[in-house]
């Protein structure tokens, strides 16, 4: 059984002995050694070469080596017909908590302000409101949203969670569809940007919404760079109306050297890091889907083209 891999910056020895755990006849090819493309059965990725899968005309399968697929179907000639396993990873949808929490906590304690006053050696304690005072708001309520919500409300924050249809937690206030987004955005004090890019999710956070949310709020966007109305964003950071932000995730990536948001006072750029692949614990989540797939079962989570995600 061939199986096609290709990431850049893996360690192929991990995932040839976690694949072959599972799987005793793999045979994984790179791009350099593919030899019969028909042979290929199941294709493991992050961001091919544009046209590569196609060549696979015996795909089953295509895996995705993280949680966003746009790395494969950005490509206008891979094959749509191939169901695309998204990575459902437990560490990842830690490390994406634990990032979340802690710019809820950076902002929620001012130590934004904290940073800038160091500069200037000012000495200045801010005030700052109970846990059960500043509302959080977490819109896409997928596996990582749904984690983040929860960790938040065990801090004691009043969370509200926000997806097209409607989810339940336990102590977390759900709502759903467009006809509550006003609302949830309306409310927060922090809001964290979880939501897969769809067509209608592009540029969902714009002037408008910006406008809506409470003077002096915070952003949070861990979702894809294409959410955001840049240049709105930094509006609204000009005067205050959003008092800061951490980007995770940008437009075009690598950021752009004379991209305002580098030089920006009130913006903290990390290089999409908030959860990293951890390739061992990807590389046995995969193995373990493409041997339910060899015994006659069907992988998860598949992506719904339809919904985006």
């Amino acid at each position: 059984m061939a199986i096609f891999f290709h990431w850049d910056q893996a360690t192929r020895d991990l995932w040839q002995t976690s694949i072959a755990a599972q799987l005793n006849d793999a045979d994984l090819r790179f791009e350099e050694s593919i030899g019969n493309p028909d042979d290929v059965e199941f294709a493991v990725v992050w961001a091919p070469p544009s046209g590569l899968l196609k060549a696979f005309t015996n795909l089953k399968y295509i895996f995705s080596i993280g949680a966003g697929v746009t790395h494969i179907t950005l490509d206008p000639d891979w094959p749509e017909h191939v169901p695309i396993v998204r990575l459902q990873d437990r560490l990842l949808v830690q490390d994406m908590s634990c990032h979340i929490i802690h710019w809820v906590l950076h902002f929620h304690r001012f130590y934004a302000r904290y940073g800038h006053q160091q500069t200037a050696k000012q000495w200045l304690r801010h005030r700052y409101p109970s846990n059960a005072e500043r509302r959080v708001s977490v819109l896409g309520l997928g596996q990582t949203g749904l984690d983040a919500c929860e960790r938040l409300r065990d801090l004691e924050f009043p969370v509200t969670g926000w997806a097209r249809s409607q989810k339940t937690i336990d102590g977390v206030r759900c709502l759903s569809g467009e006809a509550t987004f006003g609302t949830v955005v309306s409310e927060a004090n922090i809001l964290v940007n979880l939501l897969p890019l769809t067509p209608a999710t592009t540029d969902i956070l714009n002037a408008r919404v910006f406008n809506q949310m409470p003077e002096g709020s915070f952003l949070i966007n861990c979702s894809r760079g294409s959410t955001i109305v840049d240049h709105d964003l930094l509006a609204a950071l000009d005067t205050g109306q959003i008092e800061a932000a951490a980007l995770d995730v940008f437009r075009e990536e690598p950021l752009p050297q004379d991209d305002p948001y580098w030089t920006h006072p009130n913006v903290y750029v990390t290089p999409h890091a908030a959860a990293p692949t951890n390739e061992q614990s990807a590389a046995e989540f995969i193995a373990q889907q493409i041997r339910i797939c060899v015994d006659g079962g069907t992988p998860s989570p598949i992506v719904d083209l339809k919904r985006g995600y």
